[in-house]
């Protein structure tokens, strides 16, 4: 899909998905240097604050489980986590920005799948910027999955039209 068909709902979730990698990646890196420098004091509570904030519980799972084996628990998982999730992102926006047929799909499905997850993190700790970010990613698997049903349907001219 070039530029000029590409429509406004689509460009505002590819730049979605580029902030968020491009935030996700930066904090990552910064965590990395704040706790290389000896910035640690006041970096725990803050990277405490991530990981309940920010980062997704999968990309937090995977990171988890990566993070348990390589090094101890806390910080690096923090920055594991946010590294995950914005190499994801990126390539969700990546694949959407370029019109690969199979990019909504993958929005859709990366989006959705935590969905679940958030609302009972939700439920049990409420915290604004993550039912902000649930709410922007249950706003682009609505939009982007009835554009993909949209494009589906024949259109109204071609509907009831005889075959042949």
């Amino acid at each position: 899909m070039d530029q000029a068909r590409r429509d406004l709902g689509e460009r505002l979730i590819v730049l979605y998905k580029a902030l968020k990698a491009l935030v996700e990646v930066l904090l990552a890196v910064g965590l990395v240097v704040l706790s290389a420098s000896g910035g640690i004091g006041g970096l725990r509570e803050f990277a405490r604050e991530l990981r309940l904030n920010l980062a997704s519980r999968w990309s937090l799972a995977l990171g988890q489980l990566i993070g348990g084996l390589l090094t101890g628990r806390g910080l690096h998982l923090v920055e594991l986590g946010l590294l995950i999730d914005g190499a994801v992102s990126a390539f969700e926006g990546y694949s959407l920005w370029r019109g690969y047929s199979w990019g909504a799909w993958l929005v859709v499905l990366a989006s959705a799948l935590p969905i679940p997850l958030e609302a009972v993190a939700i439920v049990r700790h409420r915290r604004p910027l993550r039912v902000l970010l649930v709410l922007a990613n249950l706003a682009v698997v609505v939009y982007l999955a009835r554009r993909i049903a949209g494009r589906r349907k024949p259109p109204p001219s071609e509907r009831g039209r005889p075959v042949g």
